[in-house]
């Protein structure tokens, strides 16, 4: 027959095996022409604007290079915005984190290390405090020198290095904003006692 069937009856099997054996020479006879062609499935050529061939897999690594040296540099510019005593933190909780691999799970009152921190830590509501021995104030959390004189307050709490000429060289935003919040407090204690007066 025309579309290479056989005539007849056949059973099931017999047209199987003519149709696998009729697609296998049609692929052969495809695979044939495509080599007389040009080899099959050729791979995409890119060209830029003006015609040239562009490399695709060096353009890829290109990308994946300036990705990383991007993130790289975001990543540097987060580290630098940090401030010194941030940095010494950072570190301070990854060198517990290491001697923490080391520790027990369980931590009991007769521990050492556990106790020595508990009493490190400086608690604002601790009555006992004032009884407890200071700790020498003459270095920062960096390790540098802190400034020994009378500072102007600020709203961080920073105090101002050891090499501080005591000349208070800022805007006067930080003395104004002082005020504003004492003159807040000011009239609401004013508020408070004139609303028990009447």
């Amino acid at each position: 027959m025309e579309s290479g069937a056989h005539a007849g009856l056949q059973t099931g099997a017999q047209v199987a095996a003519a149709l696998k054996q009729r697609r296998e020479e049609e692929r052969r006879r495809a695979a044939e022409v495509a080599k007389e062609v040009g080899g099959g499935v050729a791979e995409t050529i890119y060209r830029d604007a003006s015609g040239r061939v562009i490399n695709v897999a060096m353009k890829r690594a290109e990308a994946r290079r300036k990705m990383a040296e991007e993130e790289a540099a975001r990543v540097e510019r987060e580290r630098a915005a940090r401030g010194d005593v941030q940095r010494v933190e950072v570190e301070k909780r990854r060198e517990a984190l290491r001697e923490a691999r080391y520790m027990p799970v369980a931590r009991h009152a007769d521990d050492v290390a556990l106790n020595e921190e508990l009493r490190g830590k400086e608690r604002w509501n601790d009555p006992a405090a004032g009884f407890l021995v200071k700790k020498k104030a003459g270095k920062s959390a960096t390790g540098k020198p802190l400034y020994k004189g009378a500072a102007p307050p600020n709203r961080y709490g920073i105090r101002p290095g050891y090499r501080w000429d005591g000349v208070d060289r800022g805007n006067g935003f930080e003395a104004e904003w002082f005020k504003a919040r004492n003159r807040k407090s000011n009239r609401a204690e004013l508020e408070y006692a004139w609303q028990m007066d009447e």
